[in-house]
C-alpha cells in the first residue's frame, strides 16, 4: 500500500514538473524582437508581445515626429532557441503604398541564446532630396517572414512665441 502511494506521489510530481517545463519553454523559447524609436530625445520601446495583438498586426504602431528632427531606430532580435537564426533584415520607408527609401538591408546570423542589434536613422534631408514633405509615412521592417509596420506622422514644427505675455492683474 505504501509503495503505491509513493508511486502516485512520484507520478504527480513528474506531471507537475512536465507542465512547468512546458510553460517555461513555451513562454521563453523562440525569436523575439524589440524596436526602440527615439524622437526628440524620447525613446519609445515596442516589445514582441505588442505585435501579437490583432489590431497591432493590422494597423501597426503609430508615432509622431517633427520634420526638422531625425528619427533614430534600434532593432534587437533575440534568438532564444537551440539553433542558429539567419535572416535578411530590411527596413524601408513607404508613402501611399509605394516604397520610397531603403533605410536598412542587412544579413544577420544569430547564435543560439544570443541577440543582434541594428541601428539606422530616418533623416528629413533624405525625404527632401526625394521630393517629399511633411505627412504620413510607413516604416516597414521585415525579416524571416516577420513584418513590422510603424506609421510615422511627420509634421512641421509649430511656432510658439518665445515669451508669454505677463498675467493680467484684476
Amino acid at each position: 500500500m505504501k509503495g503505491k502511494r509513493n508511486l502516485y506521489l512520484s507520478l504527480a510530481l513528474i506531471c507537475f514538473a512536465g507542465i512547468l517545463t512546458i510553460f517555461v519553454a513555451d513562454g521563453y523559447l523562440g525569436i523575439y524582437d524589440t524596436l526602440y524609436i527615439t524622437v526628440q530625445e524620447r525613446e519609445q520601446k515596442i516589445e514582441s508581445d505588442y505585435w501579437q495583438q490583432r489590431w497591432a498586426k493590422e494597423s501597426g504602431y503609430h508615432s509622431d515626429a517633427q520634420w526638422e528632427e531625425p528619427v533614430s531606430f534600434k532593432y534587437e532580435i533575440e534568438n532564444r532557441s537551440f539553433s542558429m537564426y539567419s535572416a535578411n533584415v530590411e527596413s524601408s520607408l513607404w508613402k501611399s503604398g509605394e516604397r520610397i527609401i531603403e533605410l536598412l538591408d542587412e544579413n544577420i546570423a544569430i547564435a543560439p541564446f544570443d541577440k543582434a542589434t541594428m541601428n539606422w536613422m530616418l533623416r528629413p534631408e533624405e525625404l527632401e532630396e526625394a521630393g517629399f514633405s511633411p505627412g504620413e509615412y510607413t516604416v516597414q521592417i521585415t525579416h524571416g517572414g516577420v513584418a513590422r509596420k510603424i506609421v510615422m506622422r511627420i509634421r512641421e514644427r509649430s511656432v510658439y512665441p518665445m515669451e508669454l505675455p505677463p498675467p493680467q492683474l484684476r
